[in-house]
């Protein structure tokens, strides 16, 4: 029962605005109370004197002839009973020298053995000529008793002393009907305080409790409403306040959240992976580049330790070192991640103030991977132009110097000589030639004179240039191109070099008696040619499509897997002295597959080692 009220006294200002308020009231009706019942009490002691006073003067008359003519005890203790039974009260008479002649509650032997009562304090006022009075414990009656005495005189002179008595029942009975009223009054002051402090502390908490229930709007970030502020006291103020507080905290909020979506956007916008890490090592932002390169699923990573995440010791190792570092320092370090592809990432780290004297790390990614890869190409293209320049340029200079030391005196030597020498010219002119219109097909300098082009015609032509070189090696070279496929939108010439290049490699690279297909079909169909028209004769019209495929397919030795990535590379062999022997610059297939991007297509190879390879490109349908 009383943790409940503990509680609720806790909990509920209204609880304890009125518990104060009952406190207060209570105390003071206490003292009052007290006050108050002291003195009725008194004044009824007092007016229960007056009284006996009162009954005193009556009486007292009557009795001092008695005392004066020396009436005998017996007639005095008659006396006294007469009196006391007539005012309901004890009457005692006493001479002048304490002895006691008469007692209204004694017999006469009883009255002759009562101790002489000179000493008594009322008698002593009264034999002092003034009215005495005492409140004591009666030793022969065992009761409380209130006694008033007064002198009875003869002239100037005290004589004897009249004493009346009651005994304090009839206080007790004046005190305890005091108290009852005080005790009536106080509960109904408590009660009327009770609903007065109930109604007061509803009245003082209600707008309390209503800023309570704003504000914890407020904390929800619900600023829609506002506190009230009718009132001009304190509680008015404090709504206004909350007011003022609630605008500038929306303003705040509403600025932070901009910010924030800012940094957001910026983070997200990164090309860098950000990683930030608290000091216990639990990861506290990760951007969209981060989870890319780290190969991460959105909301993953989070409020996850680092190492649980991101399972790369190198990088681990790198968050490490960054903490022993003073702020403003940085770590940096290229690390590899080897699955699912190989990816070179330089890595930044830099420590973070998160909170203070707590240092985070801010780690940023950077995927290097095409940088180092085209650092790489640049160093086998500089290698592999010296060396097919070197090659040739040698050649040329060693017979040039034999000419010029005296070959020129043999006619047939320096005949034959001069044909080496103007050979390797001629390779030198097709390698530089390859060059130009490889820089220029990237730099965007060619122009493409795009027309409707017939797949099948363009083939034809091709063949008729290759022929030789295909019947040299007892080669077939099929043209399986339907003449009903719609035309191409292509530059007719730089069609036909993607084509010579294709098919000069097949024939290069495909032993004798083997064969080399091209083939044509609309994305989506199947490879064979399209059927015949069963009226016409004639082969069939391809349904419309955006793009045609064009496929060159041969069945010679093939390309290692491990060199399909490569193989439009610059300059790249997969078997370099063969290639050199064959009279290829490397640039072939490089310069088809920009060609074929610069009409808008793309370039699949496809190879299988000893069976053959199969080149594919599409161009847009016009």
């Amino acid at each position: 029962m009383i943790s409940p009220l503990l509680n609720l006294v806790r909990r509920r200002i209204a609880a304890k605005l009125t518990l104060t308020y009952l406190f207060l009231v209570s105390a003071i009706i206490l003292v009052m109370g007290i006050s108050v019942t002291r003195t009725l009490e008194q004044r009824s002691v007092l007016n229960l004197k007056a009284n006996l006073a009162a009954q005193g003067m009556l009486v007292k008359d009557t009795i001092t002839p008695s005392l004066i003519r020396e009436t005998p005890q017996a007639l005095i203790q008659e006396l006294a009973h007469e009196f006391g039974g007539r005012m309901g009260m004890r009457v005692t008479i006493i001479a002048r020298d304490g002895v006691v002649l008469g007692d209204s509650e004694q017999t006469l032997e009883g009255v002759r053995q009562m101790e002489n009562h000179r000493g008594r304090p009322e008698v002593k006022a009264a034999l002092a000529g003034e009215i005495g009075s005492a409140l004591r414990w009666s030793t022969t009656l065992q009761v409380d008793m209130l006694y008033v005495a007064m002198p009875l005189l003869q002239g100037e002179e005290v004589i004897g002393v009249l004493r009346l008595a009651v005994p304090l029942t009839e206080v007790k009975k004046a005190k305890a009907s005091v108290r009852r009223a005080v005790l009536v009054g106080a509960l109904i002051a408590l009660g009327v305080a009770f609903a007065m402090s109930l109604l007061i502390a509803r009245r003082v908490t209600r707008p309390v409790v209503e800023m309570e229930r704003i504000a914890y709007r407020y904390a929800s970030r619900d600023f829609g409403q506002r506190a009230p502020t009718g009132s001009q006291d304190e509680i008015g103020e404090l709504g206004r306040a909350l007011n003022a507080m609630a605008e500038r905290l929306e303003e705040k909020i509403g600025d932070l959240e901009r910010e924030r979506m800012k940094v957001a956007a910026m983070l997200e916008s990164m090309e860098e992976g950000v990683i930030a890490v608290d000091p216990q090592g639990q990861i506290v932002l990760m951007n969209r580049s981060a989870r890319a390169i780290l190969r991460l699923r959105a909301g993953q990573g989070e409020g996850r330790p680092f190492l649980e995440v991101i399972r790369n010791k190198d990088l681990f190792d790198l968050l490490q070192e960054c903490r022993t570092c003073q702020q403003g320092e940085a770590c940096r370090k290229e690390i590899t991640l080897a699955a699912p592809l190989e990816r070179i990432l330089q890595a930044h780290a830099t420590p973070l103030s998160l909170q203070e004297r707590m240092f985070g790390t801010l780690l940023v990614l950077r995927d290097i991977t095409e940088l180092r890869r085209l650092e790489r190409v640049r160093t086998e293209f500089v290698a592999n132009v010296s060396h097919e320049l070197r090659t040739p340029l040698t050649s040329i200079k060693g017979y040039l110097e034999t000419l010029l030391g005296g070959a020129l005196e043999e006619p047939e030597n320096a005949r034959r000589f001069l044909e080496i020498v103007f050979k390797h010219t001629e390779r030198l002119s097709r390698l530089l030639d390859d060059l130009l219109e490889l820089s220029n097909i990237e730099l965007g300098k060619m122009k493409l004179e795009l027309e409707p082009t017939e797949l099948h015609e363009v083939m034809e032509g091709v063949l008729a240039i290759l022929k030789p070189q295909a019947e040299a090696k007892g080669l077939t070279v099929t043209n399986e191109i339907p003449t009903g496929l719609p035309p191409v939108l292509a530059d007719r010439d730089r069609l036909a070099q993607i084509l010579i290049n294709l098919v000069d490699n097949a024939v290069k690279f495909t032993p004798e008696g083997e064969r080399v297909t091209v083939r044509a079909k609309g994305v989506g169909e199947p490879l064979s040619g399209l059927p015949e028209d069963p009226d016409s004769g004639r082969p069939q019209r391809a349904a419309p499509t955006s793009f045609l495929e064009i496929s060159v397919t041969d069945t010679g030795i093939g390309i290692p897997s491990w060199d399909l990535p490569r193989i439009t590379e610059r300059f790249f062999r997969v078997e370099k002295a063969r290639s050199r022997e064959l009279g290829g610059t490397g640039l072939g297939l490089a310069i088809v597959k920009h060609l074929v991007q610069a009409h808008g297509g793309e370039l699949k190879i496809e190879s299988e080692l000893g069976k053959g390879t199969q080149v594919t490109f599409t161009l847009p349908r016009a």
